[in-house]
Formats: C-alpha cells, structure tokens, sequence
C-alpha cells in the first residue's frame, strides 16, 4: 500500500501542477515568454498539464484494485473502459454524436494516431472510483437491488462529475490557441452535445464490467479511502478552476450535486465502539432484569411449565439475535427469559396501547430493563388524524423505529443479545391478530437482518442469529395450563448468505422446524428441563 499512497501523492501533485498551467501559466503568459526556461515550462504544461495527473490517477486505481478489490475485476474493468472509451470515440469521428471532443488538437502521443492515450486513462480510473462509490454507498444505505442501484449511482457520480469538469472548460474563461484546453477537454471524452448519449456511455461502462464480474462486490468490507479521496481531489480540482475563474454558479452547482452525495459514503461516521453505558444505569437495569427473573418462578407454578433444548447453541458472550417465533403474547417472553441465563432485550410492539397514561408507565418499564419500543406502521393506516382514541400517532412511527434501530445497533455492539419476533403478530393475543388459528405462522419481516447488517458495519462486530423455535401443548384440567418446549437452534451469521433475503428465509424455515410439536431430526438430544 505504500506505492499506491505514493502514486496517489503524485495525483494530487499533478492535479496541482494542472492547476498552476491552467490559472497560472496560460492566462500570463508574460511570465514565461521573455526567457528560455519560461518557454520550457510552457511547453512542458503544454504537453504534460493535461494528462499527468490522469497517468498517476489510473495508476494508483490500477494498483489499488489489485491488491485491495480482485485482480480479475481490475483488469476487467480496466480492459472494458479502454475498449468501450475508444469504440465511443471512433464513432464520434464518423459522424455519430457520442463526443464533441476535438482530438485533434491534443497534443502528444494518440492511440491509432486518432484517440489520446489519455481518454481510456481517464474513463477507468473515474469510472472505477465511480462505481466503487456507488456500491459502498448502496451498502450503507442498505438498499435491497444492490447491483441496480450501484449502477444507478455509479453512473450519477461519473457524469455530473463529467459534466461539472467539461461545464467550466468551455466556459470561454479558459481561451488559448494551443489547443491545450481542447486536447485537456477531449482527454475525458465529454460529449456536450447530447446529455442522453452521455449518460448512456456511462452506464454502458458499468452494465459491461458489472455484467463481466458475475457478483457484486463486498462492500461491506470495501476499503473505502482512496476511490473518496481519488474523487474528492478531482472534484476539488473543478472547484478551483471555478474560483479561479470567478464561476460562482457552477462552483455552488459543484458542491451540491458532486461533492455532497458522494460525502455520504463516509459521513455521518458509523460508531465503531459503542458509548459505555453509565453504570448505575447499567447496575439499574441489570437489578431490574434479575428481579423480573426471579419473579418469573411464580408463573411456572400455576400457569405454564418450559423445557428447553440446545440451550448450548446459545453463544454466552458476545452480540446475538433471537429470532423466536410468536405464539402467545405474554407466555413468549416468559419462556426466553427463564430459558437464556444471559440479559436480553426485547423488541415489542405498543401501538396497541389506547392510554397514554399507560403508555408511559410502559415505556418507563421497557426503559428500566433496556426494551426497546417499536410501532407497526400498518396498526395506523386506518387511523385519521384526528383520532385520539390510541395513545400513539402516525407522526410517531419512524421516529420510534430510528430509536430502536440506533438502540439496537447499540446493544448489539456491546455484545448484548437482543429477543425480535419477526411475524410481529401472536397467536394468541387479546388483540386483533392476522393469524387465523394456533397452528399458522406469518411470513417473517426482514427487520431483524437490517439490524444485524447495521451493526456489522463496523468492521469489527459479527452477530450471531440464533433460531429460536416454541411449541405449546395444553394440559387438560381445572385451569388452562401450557407445556412449551423451547427449542434453539445453530447460531447463522450473515456472512454465510448470499442476500439478506435468503438469511431471512432460512431462519423462518428453522424456526418452524424448531416449533415442531415432535423434536426436528437435526434437534440436539440432550434436554435442559428447567427447575419448577
């Protein structure tokens, strides 16, 4: 890494060498034409300014993509932006409007006699940035059609930041018989004349190379740094030509659409260590769980009797995620907590709640024991505005689920497990349920691996899904009473799964298997009947 570091060094030397022939040296020539080494700068900007930076810019993304990306992927996005830059250029010069560059005035070597050197240069190393943006930019987003919105935003970011570049060359600021501007110009193939071919040539770069990959990148894990920093000095570079000219619209224009979105891949800065939480908070909140646990002894006794099975699988330390089914609507958390000896934390639902009286002394028993509180978007559809009958409001949803996502994310980076029950909805609940008996299961909602994603983001947290399967039986008698076999299966991690979609279809699956009324095949044999 230390020649890239290096290569990029000489890229934003060159960038400012481009900066002083183009603001500098061109605009005066009084201070190169009356002495002999005056005339040798000129001429060395004439035929270097243009196109130095651009030699030290594909180098250090050449470089870069080998060692940090995938050798195959770089050489191919390498070979595609050359073939595709040149083929572009060819056309224009019979007559097909994809480029309005003049190559002819460039000066230096061409390839074929016709295209600078330069031009493919130029598309691979922004093109490559472009798209290594993009994806991490998607990652971090969490948008679901990964490979569609990198090559969305691959293309956005390579043709405003084209179109910024060619807005201030030919803005008559920059005039010189050299042809010095028109070869720099045609350096980065930019096509004024029609915007729509434009935008096309781009998303031919990236649909061609992502298509020749065969998957997506990992960008979770994508060494972001240098594409930023790569982007952000050229994007630099157009700002200063635009201060230097006294162009103060598209300098703004600039900021806005080029330098702004593409600031959104580093910040905010995702939290890599969680803040510690305050320890009397800590003690309080541990105090309050233990008491509740020791409390839960009593139920055992007159409502429900639990035995747990694979309570191994459970790991003992470190962030988790029990993803259990949801069967009755008190009994659920019951057997959790008396199951799993470690401190959880559980996701539930309040939209239910008709008294803001009640709601509050809730909410202050979930924050006692670090629950966290979410509400379903779809109890409030219905809901008019102005209806106070429920003690929430739909102006409330998504700041409750920002707040439980940022808490969740949270916990699960202090290696705290966290209880989700992803079909939101039980079997048995005093409330309205879309489920029609006690048998049937919902689909699973694919919050809970957004949150594990989210966490993970880090670099350095990796959470441990843990299936978590129950299955009831009633006990003929004078009163009700449940037998609940509570059943854990192996720990998934997100790493494994090709798609959050397919993690999320696999838990499902498990966690109906595990809530089997018949132990699953695979089920561990040993049992942990718990003391009643």
């Amino acid at each position: 890494m230390r020649v890239v570091k290096l290569l990029f060094i000489c890229h934003l030397a060159a960038l400012v060498f481009a900066l002083g022939g183009l603001l500098i040296i061109l605009p005066h020539p009084e201070l190169w034409n009356s002495t002999p080494i005056g005339v040798r700068i000129f001429q060395f900007a004439l035929h270097w300014a243009g196109s130095l930076h651009i030699l030290f810019g594909a180098a250090t993304m050449l470089l870069f993509g080998l060692l940090c990306i995938d050798a195959r992927r770089t050489l191919v996005f390498f070979a595609a932006s050359v073939l595709i830059s040149i083929i572009v250029s060819l056309l224009s010069l019979t007559g097909v409007p994809l480029s309005t560059a003049s190559f002819s005035a460039f000066p230096g070597p061409k390839l074929a006699g016709i295209v600078p050197y330069s031009l493919p240069l130029s598309w691979f190393y922004m093109g490559f940035t472009s798209y290594l943006l993009a994806s991490k930019l998607t990652d971090r987003l969490g948008l679901e059609r990964q490979t569609l919105w990198s090559l969305v935003l691959g293309t956005y970011f390579l043709t405003v930041w084209d179109l910024a570049l060619n807005a201030v060359l030919v803005s008559g600021h920059f005039s010189s018989p050299t042809g010095l501007l028109n070869g720099y110009s045609s350096a980065y193939g930019l096509p004024v004349g029609n915007l729509f071919l434009w935008i096309c040539n781009c998303l031919l770069l990236m649909i061609v190379s992502r298509w020749l990959w065969r998957s997506n990148l990992d960008a979770h894990h994508l060494a972001i740094w240098l594409p930023f920093a790569v982007y952000t000095a050229n994007t630099g570079f157009i700002m200063a030509l635009n201060l230097g000219s006294g162009l103060w619209s598209p300098l703004l224009l600039t900021a806005v659409f080029v330098l702004v979105p593409e600031s959104l891949v580093v910040f905010p800065r995702e939290e890599a260590h969680p803040r510690p939480q305050h320890p009397g908070r800590r003690a309080l909140s541990q105090s309050t769980w233990l008491l509740m646990r020791s409390g839960a002894r009593a139920i055992s006794h007159w409502a429900v009797r639990i035995r747990v099975e694979g309570l191994e699988q459970v790991p003992r330390k470190g962030p988790v995620v029990i993803a259990a089914r949801h069967f009755h609507y008190f009994y659920d958390g019951y057997a959790l907590l008396r199951a799993i000896p470690r401190r959880l934390h559980t996701v539930v639902a309040l939209d239910w709640l008709r008294s803001k009286r009640l709601r509050f002394a809730i909410e202050l028993g979930c924050s006692l024991v670090d629950w966290l509180v979410v509400l379903r978007s779809e109890q409030f559809r219905e809901q008019q505005a102005s209806d106070t009958s429920r003690a929430y409001s739909p102006r409330e949803v998504r700041r409750y689920l920002r707040q439980m996502a940022t808490r969740a994310v949270s916990l699960l980076r202090a290696g705290e497990v966290l209880v989700i029950f992803p079909e939101a909805y039980p079997n048995i609940d005093p409330h309205p349920s879309p489920k029609a008996d006690l048998q049937q299961f919902l689909p699973f909602r694919p919050g809970f691996v957004k949150l594990v994603e989210l966490a993970e983001r880090d670099g350095h947290t990796q959470v441990a899904v843990v299936p978590a399967g129950l299955a009831y039986t009633s006990e003929n008698g004078r009163r009700r009473r449940w037998r609940v076999i509570v059943r854990f299966g192996p720990p998934l991690y997100r790493k494994d799964f090709a798609s959050a979609e397919q993690m999320r279809r696999v838990v499902e699956e498990e966690v109906q298997r595990l809530s089997s009324a018949a132990p699953p095949p695979s089920a561990p044999q040993m049992e942990s009947p718990l003391p009643v």
